[in-house]
């Protein structure tokens, strides 16, 4: 670590960092994401409405139609691949990847809807509203009978989740809940492919912890267990909850205290300053960047929770009217691994467990994957967009063979090793994962020349389906990933006391970086970045990878001109997810002022009226990815925050430098508690230009997967 700057006593105490509550206005009747946020890391909640009515929109992050999929066919060999691309011979490629779907039956898993509960309060008129990141606190103003009135909202973990409002006194509500098979969208959908209705009850007086009414449903699912919501009301206090399970009460299924509304609020607040005590904290004096921060770490926080479900393109929060956007499942050319990003610089290590340990899972599925892919017993080949099975959702070929997302959860895996010193799992889990990850790159490398190639590759999301001009050779985001594979390899034998295979080493040496053309890092083969592209793949040796060194004369000038090229393509077809990746792509090169407008011009044009983040722009003057079908995805968001944690402390080549990411303008920056990759954590100041650091405590994240 390069930390030249002068350690001082004590700099900051965590009440100074507390920001605002992020607000909403209503009415809301738009969209369930424009909603205030709530999870345990299995269920979420959005608060939302306008008028009379509030609707609280409730998802599972495990709640899978599992049929369906595509296994990998001895016929997808990489030899096969490679032949029909090589010959132009699109119609046997496409043959390759064929799959037939049974009348009645999914072509492949997705994600499914749940309900909503239906809140009236007659007479009344909702106007705005807040919620707290750091205690998980929200209420919401109405006006009734001619008073400003408040009602309170909060969700603790109490007796597997549970979510609860409390009403003022005098104010009278009813609910009602809707079922998703109810919502048009939806029954269409999934009427066709055996799914039947939910089966809703009713109680007035159910009695058990005081309750004077309670209703809810269950639904049977084709091929998974059942699942029900339960709402209850206690007085002017309510609570919904839901299980995987067929039950028609939720006092069968509670097994905590009687719920009240003061233990939920104590319990999320007691959960939320945990969190914010054992994880980064930033303060920034530009208000729309601490609230991408701190709501954008609420969120993370929330749907990755360590005793929750692995977070997929929208965690819990599913909308309850269509069925999920892309599936809602486990995209891992990007998708995923921006979710996750907060982790690391945040200091919220243990978060990633449940998604290692679900991708750990899924090996010998991935071990066949890989025999049919190169032939070899020994590696383990991930597709790009599964469920949380590892089975392919399939559709789209070039991400079926796009072995970076195997290589970039590798380095994933690494990535948490070095920053939480969690040594029992690189030994027992990550090397191995990391070994057969390589082990695929290495059988689809040739010499070429006295140096390594790859045949073929594919640069995420570039092209159609045609044979020619979606994959090439060299592709720069495969040299880039193998590179970082070689390199976490080498340092990860020398963690453990072992002899690295020399054929690491001859990739490092032999295997370029990256696919240099006019315009500096080619996307593969010949392809030189032509147009504006959502997915910066091809630049990714030097961000997230790291492995092109900026000090090397003999980089800067490729680094300088895929730089001037893509800048002068621009953002016409940019998406939600890659504008953060950008900004900290300009970050990279000491552009903190590019980095500070990219991550407003994301909360600007990609998230709506109430911070919900999304795919397609819901402004028009950025991208012409604009409108359409809107689709929530939390990557985004996740990136964003994550941006923010880097502009506080960015490495490059293995050194880090604080503040890489803020402008000389913010004349006072501050941090607390961010992690490094040494394993250490760290809290800084920055006053008119001086940097003052104090190494901050270490917290010890190691637990067994």
């Amino acid at each position: 670590m390069n930390m030249m700057f002068a350690i001082v006593p004590a700099l900051l105490a965590a009440s100074s960092l507390a920001a605002a509550p992020v607000e909403w206005e209503f009415p809301r009747l738009g969209s369930c994401h424009e909603g205030m946020a709530f999870s345990d890391g299995v269920t979420g909640v959005l608060v939302w409405g306008g008028g009379d009515e509030i609707r609280l929109t409730v998802g599972r992050a495990d709640l899978w139609d599992h049929r369906g999929g595509y296994e990998w066919t001895a016929a997808q060999s990489y030899t096969n691949i490679v032949a029909a691309v090589e010959s132009g011979d699109t119609e046997r490629l496409m043959a390759l990847f064929k799959k037939e779907t049974p009348k009645g039956q999914p072509r492949n898993p997705y994600m499914l809807p749940l309900g909503r509960v239906v809140l009236k309060i007659p007479g009344a008129t909702l106007t705005r509203g807040e919620l707290d990141p750091f205690t998980g606190t929200a209420w919401i103003d109405f006006v009734h009978e001619g008073e400003t009135k408040r009602l309170e909202a909060a969700m603790c973990r109490l007796g597997g989740g549970l979510f609860s409002m409390k009403f003022p006194n005098g104010v009278q509500f009813r609910a009602n809940v809707v079922p998703a098979m109810e919502m048009p969208n939806v029954r269409n959908a999934l009427e066709p492919i055996g799914f039947g209705d939910a089966k809703k009850w009713h109680n007035d007086k159910s009695g058990a912890f005081g309750a004077g009414e309670s209703c809810g449903f269950s639904w049977n699912l084709p091929a998974d267990r059942p699942v029900s919501v339960f709402w209850w009301r206690s007085g002017q206090e309510m609570f919904v909850m839901t299980e995987r399970a067929q039950r028609e009460s939720p006092f069968l299924a509670w097994g905590g205290p009687t719920p009240t509304f003061e233990i939920v609020k104590k319990e999320s607040a007691t959960h939320w300053a945990k969190f914010w005590a054992d994880g980064a904290r930033v303060k920034v004096p530009d208000a729309q960047i601490q609230r991408i921060f701190d709501y954008g770490m609420y969120r993370f926080g929330a749907m990755t929770d360590p005793n929750g479900v692995p977070a997929g393109l929208q965690g819990p929060w599913l909308e309850d009217d269509r069925l999920v956007p892309w599936n809602g499942d486990y995209h891992f050319n990007i998708n995923v691994q921006e979710c996750y990003s907060p982790a690391y610089r945040g200091g919220h290590f243990a978060h990633l467990k449940p998604l290692f340990k679900m991708v750990l899972s899924w090996r010998p599925r991935l071990r066949e994957n890989a025999r049919r892919f190169v032939g070899i017993e020994d590696g383990y080949t991930l597709p790009h967009s599964v469920d949380d099975r590892g089975v392919c959702i399939g559709g789209f070929w070039t991400g079926t063979i796009d072995h970076g997302s195997t290589a970039w959860v590798a380095a994933m895996m690494m990535r948490y090793y070095r920053y939480s010193r969690d040594i029992d799992f690189l030994r027992d889990s990550a090397y191995d994962f990391m070994k057969g990850a390589m082990n695929v790159y290495l059988a689809m490398m040739v010499e070429d020349g006295g140096r390594l190639a790859l045949p073929l590759g594919p640069s995420p999301e570039w092209g159609g389906s045609h044979a020619k001009g979606s994959v090439g050779r060299n592709p720069s985001f495969q040299l880039a990933a193998a590179h970082r594979l070689a390199r976490n390899l080498v340092d990860a034998a020398a963690a453990l006391g072992e002899t690295p295979d020399p054929r690491w080493l001859d990739v490092m040496k032999r295997l370029p970086r990256y696919n240099e053309g006019p315009f500096g890092f080619r996307l593969f083969g010949e392809q030189e970045l032509t147009e504006s592209h959502r997915h910066h793949s091809h630049m990714a040796g030097l961000f997230p990878f790291d492995v092109v060194d900026l000090a090397d004369p003999s980089a800067k000038s490729a680094v300088d001109r895929t730089y001037a090229k893509w800048r002068e393509t621009g953002t016409s077809y940019w998406t939600g997810w890659c504008v953060p990746w950008a900004a900290v792509l300009e970050l990279h090169v000491g552009n903190a002022d590019g980095a500070v407008a990219r991550l407003r011009a994301w909360e600007d044009h990609f998230c709506d009226a109430g911070h919900g983040s999304h795919h397609n722009s819901v402004r028009d003057g950025f991208t012409k990815w604009t409108g359409g079908e809107s689709v929530m995805q939390m990557d985004g968001q996740c990136a964003a925050t994550a941006a923010v944690l880097e502009m506080m402390a960015h490495e490059v080549n293995g050194k880090v430098e604080f503040f890489r990411g803020c402008p000389d303008s913010w004349r006072e920056v501050s941090f607390e508690n961010l992690a490094l990759s040494d394993g250490t954590r760290v809290s800084a100041t920055r006053i008119d230009g001086k940097i003052s650091i104090l190494p901050a405590k270490h917290k010890d994240d190691k637990n067994d997967l």
